[in-house]
């Protein structure tokens, strides 16, 4: 009840609808809002295919050091360092993952998505899992070319300019509605996409070996004004944001200290009516949770 009610106080003022789902990893103790609720996922469904691509790995289809060039046309615009690259440029798998992680790279991603045998892939594992309230319809640049108005299938250098130019004017209308809670988008449950993280952090799924090597890149994650802002110095996150349109969000694991276990927190939203402001109510939240998790201090 201690958590359920710090989470109630936490949402107070918070600009948009926000689903959330957080659970003690070792205790079970746990709260949640909308968490039965579909929410986009934007970036945060980088998450599952992080998972995905591991299980490829341990299965002998895909090998973490194996180079994957760039090239020119295939580039995807949006959040990301790979597009600015030279084309050509080489990176690991592992390289490729980490970029898709720490700085949402799109461009690194959808890389990662052919190699892993397309998107579909990611969802039917997710639904092997048991996260059947996981849906995953869209690739980064499919997703970024419905924001647009654009509906090209695959990139392309002609795409990637009209993307830029579409992005930069405004000139263009709506014809897919990314932000819509619907199975034709990359959505989920608060408590599915929590459910995965917590499955993570227990080594449930996988390899002890390849559960820790997603939670060590998640910890890496560059981006930190959400989940990690208002938690003291020094505290363990790791997590993966998403930003699409009118939705904020952040996903992750947070360490306790004195041997105190871990928190696995999902905060999704939409209709968000400012940034900032959203980017701090999941910061509060993520306070409000961890405090109750040391005994509400």
């Amino acid at each position: 009840m201690a958590w359920q009610k710090a989470l109630e106080e936490a949402l107070k003022d918070a600009p948009g609808v926000f689903g959330v789902a957080a659970l003690h990893v070792e205790t079970g103790e746990e709260a949640g809002h909308l968490d039965d609720e579909l929410f986009q996922l934007a970036s945060a469904f980088k998450i599952p295919i992080l998972v995905t691509l591991m299980r490829e790995v341990e299965e002998g289809r895909v090998a973490l050091d194996q180079r994957i060039a760039s090239q020119k046309e295939n580039r995807v615009p949006g959040s990301g360092i790979l597009q600015e690259l030279d084309a050509g440029a080489a990176l690991t798998v592992k390289d490729l993952a980490t970029l898709m992680t720490i700085v949402s790279d799109n461009y690194a991603t959808d890389l990662v998505i052919e190699l892993i045998g397309g998107i579909d892939k990611v969802e039917a594992h997710m639904h092997e899992l048991g996260l059947e309230q996981i849906y995953l319809r869209h690739t980064c640049w499919q997703l970024l070319n419905h924001c647009v108005g654009m509906n090209e299938p695959a990139p392309s250098a002609a795409g990637y300019d009209e993307y830029e130019r579409r992005e930069e004017t405004g000139d263009y209308a709506i014809i897919h509605d990314v932000s819509a809670p619907t199975r034709d988008n990359n959505v989920a449950t608060p408590r599915d996409l929590n459910r995965l993280l917590a499955m993570i952090e227990r080594k449930e799924i996988l390899t002890p070996s390849s559960c820790e090597l997603m939670l060590d890149i998640l910890r890496r994650q560059q981006f930190n004004s959400r989940l990690p802002y208002l938690l003291p110095e020094g505290t363990k996150v790791a997590h993966k944001t998403g930003t699409v349109n009118a939705v904020v969000n952040d996903a992750g694991i947070i360490y306790l200290p004195e041997g105190k276990g871990a928190i696995a927190i999902t905060v999704l939203s939409r209709a968000v009516t400012e940034k900032p402001a959203a980017e701090l109510a999941i910061a509060r939240i993520a306070r409000a949770i961890y405090d109750q998790a040391l005994g509400g201090r």
